[in-house]
């Protein structure tokens, strides 16, 4: 019993998308065709069969919400923009938890389907170019990009993804607790935990020394939102490509206090990808 993970790919996007002249509408259709592009070469390898079996495909986002709220887009619009009308192009946008986005959806999923497969894509890319996205106190500076997961529930998945919000007036400290109790009880399991500057990662380096964890990649990245765990998982894989089955637990907190765990099981077949777009997207 276990959530496999098939398919993550990240593409990395620039902090700068657009040249001096653009239309908020017009590039969120660029980076809504960059999902489409990359959900199709997700399943492209799958049997047809499987692909029909893909239920449900959210697209999470912490920084994508004031484009929406305000009306300036709209994403049912937007989604019938889609070239494609496959099945496993996505029709749910979640934005309430902000980087726990993907842990909810997924607990969502498990909670209400029996179809095994399943696609998040976690999207974070400066629509309006704001300065406060670009670089922030609690993060430090910020990545960008579009990361989408292809997984497979086998058996009974639903007690692997955990999700809540802090209580307490210290998120960090009060999500480390909960990290830590559950690398307790599975030791051999590393963590894949959000990306941060020293001075907020000293507080993992302090409360979970003891858990094995992926390396921290802040300054390669910047904060990369909801991807981190996800893109810290590929950039393992991609370096170190799995000879025998193993998991990992991918770790999100957001600003507000959610939080989510969830534990990924990977495979010799599991499949990873890194790309990094050059220049504006329009």
């Amino acid at each position: 019993m276990s959530l496999e993970l098939r398919t993550a790919v990240f593409h990395s996007l620039p902090q700068q998308l657009f040249a001096e002249n653009y239309s908020l509408e017009g590039l969120s259709q660029a980076v809504l065709k960059k999902v489409e592009d990359q959900t199709l070469d997700v399943i492209e390898d799958l049997e047809i069969v499987d692909q029909e079996r893909i239920a449900r495909h959210f697209v999470c986002s912490t920084m994508i919400e004031m484009p929406f709220t305000s009306g300036a887009i709209d994403w049912q619009s937007l989604t019938k923009e889609f070239a494609s009308s496959h099945s496993a192009l996505p029709r749910s946008f979640v934005n309430a938890y902000e980087c726990a986005s993907w842990g909810y959806s997924l607990r969502y999923y498990l909670n209400q389907s029996d179809n095994p497969l399943m696609l998040v894509t976690i999207v974070d890319a400066n629509l309006l170019g704001l300065e406060f996205w670009q670089h922030n106190e609690n993060w430090g500076d910020s990545g960008f990009g579009v990361c989408t997961l292809l997984l497979e529930a086998v058996g009974d998945s639903k007690d692997d993804v955990i999700t809540g919000c802090a209580t307490t007036y210290n998120s960090t400290a009060e999500f480390a607790t909960i990290v830590r109790r559950w690398s307790a009880k599975e030791p051999d399991c590393p963590l894949s935990l959000p990306f941060f500057p020293e001075h907020i990662r000293t507080v993992f380096d302090r409360m979970l020394a003891n858990s094995k964890r992926l390396p921290d990649k802040h300054d390669d990245y910047g904060h990369c939102f909801g991807s981190d765990p996800w893109l810290a998982i590929i950039d393992e894989g991609m370096k170190q490509p799995a000879e025998r089955n193993h998991s990992v637990l991918a770790c999100s907190i957001a600003l507000n206090g959610y939080y989510c765990l969830a534990k990924i099981n990977i495979s010799p077949n599991t499949r990873f990808h890194f790309s990094r777009h050059e220049g504006n997207l329009i």
